[in-house]
């Protein structure tokens, strides 16, 4: 499956954005349990944040847009000139919010692999290692390593810059083909992708948490050190 770009209008984001928020909040609720500065708790209260922000940014838009005074201000020569201004902005604005929320979202994920790695004593310089051997060590099911190939590739090819020391590939994951074209450049143009990438980051971390050996420990501090940017091997 190559992923492709997708028109979709604000109102429908913003339905997306709150299903993510109601089944992300639905996930904290069930491991609500911890304290505030656990690793676990953070994790789950600044997801749900983030798309939270996503959500009101979107109703901003479908709300305001185009009435905005920098664009009122703007000579048109034609409703053509205009309409196409107005349509390519708001694709412009839609898909950076699309890809800050993503960018947000991974930081998170990366920096929760890396505390409970670093609980376990499994820490690697590699995300994709660390996450390989947090994977064995809690007996978690494996197709989330597959889940996190397919995540770590879509990271580093989101710019045209991505594909600068990757060529073409093919990830699969569930039965299913992702493919990755070189010079055509994962933007978040489909919003479905998106969403599918975040709600199994949602079961990958849930099936973290209530592995044995994570679900009997009462307190995993969060932390903010060890991130890097080395994603895949």
């Amino acid at each position: 499956m190559e992923l492709k770009h997708k028109l979709t209008t604000t109102p429908e984001l913003f339905e997306i954005y709150k299903s993510l928020y109601i089944k992300i909040s639905t996930s904290f609720y069930s491991i609500n349990r911890y304290q505030y500065n656990d690793c676990r708790t953070h994790f789950y209260k600044r997801l749900i944040s983030d798309i939270e922000t996503t959500m009101l940014l979107v109703e901003l838009l479908a709300t305001h847009y185009p009435y905005i005074p920098s664009i009122e201000k703007i000579d048109f020569k034609s409703n053509e000139e205009m309409a196409y201004f107005l349509n390519s902005k708001l694709s412009n604005v839609t898909n950076n919010i699309r890809e800050s929320l993503f960018q947000r979202i991974f930081l998170r994920f990366e920096g929760f692999i890396r505390t409970i790695a670093k609980y376990q004593n499994l820490e690697d310089h590699k995300l994709l290692t660390t996450i390989q051997k947090l994977i064995e060590n809690l007996h978690i099911n494996t197709k989330f390593l597959d889940f996190s190939k397919l995540l770590l590739y879509t990271r580093n090819t989101i710019h045209f810059e991505g594909f600068q020391t990757n060529s073409s590939a093919s990830i699969y994951y569930n039965g299913i083909e992702y493919q990755f074209i070189k010079d055509k450049p994962l933007a978040f143009y489909n919003i479905e992708f998106l969403s599918f990438l975040i709600t199994e980051i949602d079961c990958f971390i849930l099936a973290i948490i209530n592995s044995d050996c994570i679900n009997k420990v009462d307190f995993i501090e969060h932390i903010s050190t060890g991130i890097t940017h080395n994603f895949i091997d």
